[in-house]
């Protein structure tokens, strides 16, 4: 292959088996000698040899996913209170909170077009979790299906909204790679850029 794609570009890669000819669609994480490594949605990486590539093309970093805001508030809820978005040394979420403040993204929208520099590894803790701490703020993701949701573990450190925000934007990425479309944001009622806030569900 000519025109070789770089580090963190999400490509539909052509190749071939004994078995015939397939794609897979991922992350572009190294290039080497020995060939070409792509991370699957589960982040797993798949080293394809040069002899068995055929051809690629980029295709969008992020895919457009359903208008969020139009997503069913109590299955957000629901998700927003899975155990695995407990800190250590915080109660487990146990039961949804309906009242809190539930802001959403498209990932598009919210990351666009660019390659990002940095990988998933630095955030990613197994089992479609991720942990991010920038100074005070520390958030955790979750990502199932095509929906990624962020808690902010400790809520929103008081005038340090850029560290928030950084945070919120390290996890996005992570939940990208995951191959989510849409993100929701608990843990702080202060509405962040890109995010629209949902209104309550009726009950």
């Amino acid at each position: 292959m000519s025109d070789l794609p770089v580090p963190g570009q999400r490509i539909a890669l052509r190749w071939h088996d004994g078995d015939g000819p397939r794609e897979l669609i991922g992350h572009v994480q190294r290039i080497g000698p020995e060939g070409l490594t792509l991370l699957d949605r589960a982040l797993t990486p798949r080293l394809l040899g040069w002899q068995s590539l055929d051809s690629w093309r980029g295709v969008p970093q992020v895919p457009r996913g359903r208008d969020p805001r139009a997503a069913d508030r109590a299955l957000l809820d629901r998700m927003a209170a899975d155990h695995r978005l407990r800190g250590s040394a915080e109660p487990d979420p146990g039961v949804a909170r309906p009242g809190e403040v539930c802001q959403v993204a498209r990932l598009a929208d919210l990351l666009g077009p660019a390659i990002p520099a940095q990988g998933p590894e630095a955030y990613d803790t197994g089992g479609g979790t991720a942990t991010c701490t920038l100074g005070p703020a520390e958030g955790r993701a979750i990502a199932v299906g095509e929906w990624a949701t962020i808690r902010l573990a400790k809520g929103e450190p008081p005038h340090d909204g850029d560290r928030t925000e950084q945070v919120v934007a390290a996890l996005a990425r992570w939940a990208a790679y995951r191959d989510a479309r849409n993100v929701q944001v608990r843990g702080t009622d202060r509405v962040l850029p890109g995010f629209t806030a949902l209104g309550l569900r009726s009950t």
